[in-house]
């Protein structure tokens, strides 16, 4: 049986972002899920990343990894696990545009310091924070869903495809 880490501020570098949620509670119901299908997670929360160094309150900030090699099958199992329990839905973020769960919240980027200088701008409201896929690049206005994503209800073949690092 495959076994899930639970870790803070260790991402993982053998393993990839498969979903990003609101809820501790949910991310262990679908760790265990997808342990049951074989697939070996990890959880990484940047919920000390926001608060400390983007200066707001945590959101989104609990990020389920697999390995690449099991990215396709992870994203059918977590499809399956929304549809099994409809009450965790509204704490899985997925891009209303093309149902992906490359989800990031605020939408800077993690990887230069000058994004910093405009999340910092959007704390005095500036300009709003939002949500962005990494597949498909669209931004949205940070909102819990209350129905499953009807991208993921139609098959997709892209969304089995993991969104660029």
């Amino acid at each position: 049986m495959m076994q899930t880490e639970l870790a803070t501020l260790v991402d993982r570098t053998d393993m990839l972002d498969l979903a990003t949620f609101d809820s501790q509670k949910a991310v262990e119901l679908c760790c265990l899920h997808l342990s049951e299908h074989d697939i070996e997670t990890s959880v990484y929360d940047e919920g000390d990343l926001q608060k400390f160094v983007f200066l707001t309150k945590p959101a989104a900030h609990l990020k389920v990894q697999v390995r690449e090699e099991d990215y396709a099958e992870a994203v059918t199992c977590l499809i399956e696990f929304e549809q099994q329990n409809p009450q965790m839905v509204p704490y899985i973020y997925s891009c209303p545009d093309c149902g992906s769960f490359g989800v990031e919240y605020p939408q800077f980027s993690r990887k230069f310091m000058t994004p910093l200088l405009l999340e910092w701008l959007s704390n005095l409201g500036l300009f709003p924070k939002q949500c962005y896929c990494r597949k498909c690049h669209s931004t949205w206005t940070k909102a819990h869903a209350a129905t499953i994503n009807p991208r993921h209800l139609e098959w997709n073949p892209d969304i089995s495809v993991p969104p660029p690092a």
